[in-house]
């Protein structure tokens, strides 16, 4: 018998060569929230964020749709999930701050692996290894925010 459930998703779009959307969704029996970041992705700068709440346990939840807001001009480097959890979480909804981190976790992973696809369909036989230090030269910050020092 099942007891207690949670379902968590999280989606990644591109849309043009400059533009990423994340959408998150978070439900259980006590929550249902959903949010949507757009950033520009060669500079890691959250463009825009909507945090949407439909079921929650606290009156601070439901300012969560313009807390948030306030992360809009944010980079994604190895400050975020502190900044996000502690300017957000603390004066929003917890739940909604880590569906947030979340989601741009699973943008910077998404990315690696859009590369790695696109490469391995051209050359079979790539250095995989060389292809993601690459991409962490690239894009330092991401290194340092997943933690891969």
């Amino acid at each position: 018998m099942l007891i207690y459930s949670r379902m968590k998703s999280v989606g990644v779009q591109k849309q043009g060569e400059n533009r990423r959307v994340v959408s998150g969704v978070l439900e259980d029996e006590l929550y249902a929230m959903q949010c949507e970041i757009a950033v520009d992705w060669p500079t890691l700068t959250l463009e825009s964020v909507q945090a949407r709440m439909k079921r929650f346990t606290t009156e601070r939840c439901p300012l969560a749709s313009e807390v948030f807001a306030r992360a809009e001009g944010w980079r994604i480097d190895s400050e975020l999930d502190g900044k996000i959890k502690k300017e957000l979480g603390r004066m929003g909804c917890r739940h909604m701050a880590i569906l947030m981190v979340d989601c741009c976790r699973a943008l910077a992973r998404a990315e690696l692996a859009r590369e790695l696809a696109t490469a391995l369909e051209a050359d079979p036989a790539l250095d995989k290894k060389g292809l993601a230090e690459d991409f962490f030269r690239r894009y330092p910050d991401l290194k340092d925010y997943l933690q891969l020092v």
